[in-house]
């Protein structure tokens, strides 16, 4: 395990970002600048700490009898998805803990292999939906 992913922030006892508890954790960097973003700090993915994906699960396991067997562990941000094989990595690794994951994202992402294999190691999207019309979309979103 030699990735690193880019961290804005940590939540040891997560009950909001999916089911049960969660180990959360903020990565740092969006393509998106949201009118109401719950999470402007993020943005800026060099504002972030660099944390390789075994220290990341040596403290996750830390908290596993809280968060097995109905939580996990939620990555959101920021965008989770600008860092995603880092992710593949993380959730490979969580895998073999039968580690609940969940990813918090905007879903503005082209579909590709990589997307393709992290879709298959995720247990649940919380996915946010601007709005349903793509016009009205269009006025609470801008890209950087």
């Amino acid at each position: 395990m030699e990735k690193t992913l880019k961290v804005h922030s940590y939540e040891s006892f997560g009950t909001v970002d999916g089911p049960g508890i969660r180990y959360v954790v903020f990565l740092s960097g969006c393509h998106l600048k949201c009118k109401y973003c719950q999470n402007r700090d993020t943005w800026d993915i060099r504002s972030g700490h660099e944390v390789k994906v075994y220290d990341l699960i040596n403290t996750i396991l830390r908290y596993e009898s809280y968060i097995k067997p109905t939580g996990g562990v939620t990555v959101s941000g920021g965008e989770p998805l600008l860092q995603a094989e880092a992710l593949i990595e993380l959730f490979k690794e969580l895998k073999k803990y039968n580690i609940h994951t969940a990813i918090d994202t905007s879903g503005m992402f082209k579909l590709n292999d990589t997307i393709k294999e992290l879709i298959s190691l995720t247990d649940l999207f919380l996915l946010d939906i601007k709005h349903i019309v793509p016009e009205k979309s269009k006025e609470l979103v801008r890209f950087f």
